[in-house]
């Protein structure tokens, strides 16, 4: 998937060689009460975290790009395509996942779409919306479906989530998950939110999204196609969000990771055109980031190029400048493209010739016609 590669996700088996050939479905276990609450994708981010372990990248001190896929084996299921962030808490791992995600769909022709996001914060943020939500559909127990009462006995959760795929009349008045974000989690919704400003994704805060709290914590999120009206069937591309959870309550060890899984051949849904990419053109040029304002725009800069045609090689996940020049030479790529707070201000970057040294100042616009004159 040429797209993906573009945004530096690499295909699983390059990684995990026995992604494919072990059954992970079932040595990857299943989260508590996922039998009946959780789907398909949580079983998918399971099943990767599964094999991310047993490959031994649990070790890893830098975060791990994958993307992989499934087809749909049975008459009428789905095929599954998914992108993965192992180890990475830093916002930029949901924005860098939404927008690989979203220019694979427009790639496809899939442009009219909608980022609707939520988050239900970290541990602390999640015990304290559980207690207020549990409270008040106490208070109304007598409203409550049968079914729903009993889903309370378990997950409160679980509980809140099937009223809410119902539009149950008590869920317009219920609390809601961002109310109770602790400030380090209401500072990474924030941050991810400037992403998606900054990389004009269109977004849409939307408190109905609540995942398997012991697989997600803090970001939830779907890829909808955007309704003429509200009447209409709401059709979601794909479903994700942050699982740090997941490996901490399956597997007893805090790993960060951001997925997202996208369907495909499933009939009004998505084209049967998701295929894997067969050769990665080796990327010239090097993007490096310096500091917040920088990291903001950095995923604008690589979409331009992604629209240029220009391969190029980034590690957002990356802070420091030496690491980050210090991936370029040991890839051997010829040119470095250098954005600290000053160029992202004035909207250029710095372009440089990693082996004479040589640089000038150019404005993003500008960046794809300076680079096809060198390159």
């Amino acid at each position: 998937m040429g797209v993906a590669e573009h945004y530096g996700f690499v295909p699983i088996d390059s990684v995990m060689p026995n992604h494919y050939k072990k059954n992970g479905r079932e040595s990857a276990g299943r989260l508590p009460g996922q039998a009946e609450y959780g789907s398909p994708f949580d079983q998918e981010f399971a099943i990767l975290m599964n094999s991310y372990i047993e490959h031994g990248h649990a070790s890893r001190t830098e975060p791990l790009l994958v993307y992989h896929y499934t087809s749909g084996k049975d008459k009428g299921s789905s095929g599954l395509f998914g992108l993965n962030i192992v180890g990475s808490s830093h916002s930029i791992a949901e924005a860098l996942i939404v927008k690989t995600a979203l220019a694979v769909l427009e790639d496809i022709g899939i442009v009219d779409q909608c980022v609707h996001v939520n988050s239900i914060g970290d541990r602390d943020s999640a015990s304290r919306f559980s207690k207020e939500l549990t409270a008040y559909l106490r208070k109304h127990i007598n409203d409550l479906p049968a079914p729903t009462r009993q889903a309370m006995k378990k997950d409160v959760f679980h509980a809140f989530d099937e009223l809410l795929k119902k539009q149950h009349v008590l869920c317009a008045a219920a609390p809601s998950t961002v109310e109770f974000l602790t400030e380090a989690s209401r500072r990474h919704l924030r941050e991810i939110l400037e992403y998606f400003e900054m990389g004009e994704m269109l977004y849409e805060l939307n408190p109905s999204l609540i995942g398997h709290r012991d697989c997600y914590s803090k970001t939830l999120f779907e890829i909808r196609a955007i309704a003429p009206s509200k009447d209409d069937e709401i059709v979601v591309y794909g479903r994700g969000g942050r699982y740090d959870e997941l490996s901490r309550k399956l597997f007893k060890v805090q790993i960060p990771a951001t997925g997202i899984i996208l369907e495909y051949e499933r009939k009004g849904r998505m084209p049967k055109s998701i295929k894997p990419h067969t050769k990665a053109r080796k990327p010239k040029v090097c993007f490096i980031q310096l500091g917040y304002e920088a990291r903001l725009r950095s995923l604008s800069v690589i979409e331009t190029l992604r629209k240029a045609r220009i391969p190029v090689h980034q590690s957002l996940g990356m802070e420091q400048f030496s690491a980050q020049l210090a991936c370029a030479h040991e890839l051997s790529i010829p040119y470095s493209i250098i954005m600290g707070h000053k160029e992202a201000l004035e909207g250029s970057v710095i372009v440089r010739n990693m082996s004479t040294r040589a640089q000038d100042t150019i404005l993003v616009p500008r960046l794809p016609e300076y680079l096809k004159a060198v390159l």
